[in-house]
């Protein structure tokens, strides 16, 4: 059984009335990605000598995502300043900073994960999203973890690849053996 860990970094996407989970799993010979999304599972192996790069870009996201909840939570504070200061009741002052409470935990949380970016792994064949690294400090420490088994795979020589027989066809009148191997 081979040894694997889970590499940081997580995503959850929504697409209607399902979503999508991405995991990063490190072994000694290759990078796993697992995309999960209901009853269908989808793995993609990527060796470590075929990789050729793990591109880590910033995007706007959380920063857009900040300003918006920032400007909610300044619009909600005037309204109640305004409230107060028309002299409603205590009660629709409450109810109004309640409703304050979901947007300072979102924008709390979102600051506390870092600068949102955009991570893709360079093959020679293909290139990949890796969504599970979709913030800044995740994808970092998930590329200095991958990084030695990269290099160690690509300075070690491969072994020369020996030329393949094809196996000797059978008989057309016979049939073949089912049993066990015959030692002989």
């Amino acid at each position: 059984m081979i040894q694997m860990s889970r590499l940081p970094g997580r995503s959850v996407k929504a697409f209607g009335w399902s979503s999508q989970r991405h995991q990063l799993w490190l072994s000694p010979e290759y990078l796993l990605y697992r995309e999960i999304s209901g009853y269908r599972e989808v793995v993609k192996r990527y060796y470590y000598g075929d990789i050729q790069a793990i591109v880590c870009g910033p995007t706007n996201a959380s920063r857009v995502l900040t300003i918006i909840l920032t400007v909610v939570l300044v619009s909600m504070g005037l309204l109640i300043a305004l409230l107060a200061a028309s002299g409603s009741p205590a009660s629709v002052i409450a109810v109004t900073a309640f409703f304050m409470v979901l947007p300072a935990i979102c924008l709390v949380v979102n600051l506390l994960l870092g600068p949102s970016c955009r991570t893709t792994l360079y093959t020679a064949t293909s290139e990949a999203p890796l969504y599970s690294l979709g913030r800044k400090r995740a994808a970092e420490k998930a590329i200095a973890l991958v990084l030695p088994f990269i290099e160690a795979a690509q300075r070690g020589e491969a072994p020369a690849a020996e030329p393949v027989q094809a196996p000797a066809p059978e008989p057309v009148g016979e049939s073949p053996a089912w049993g066990p191997p015959s030692e002989g």
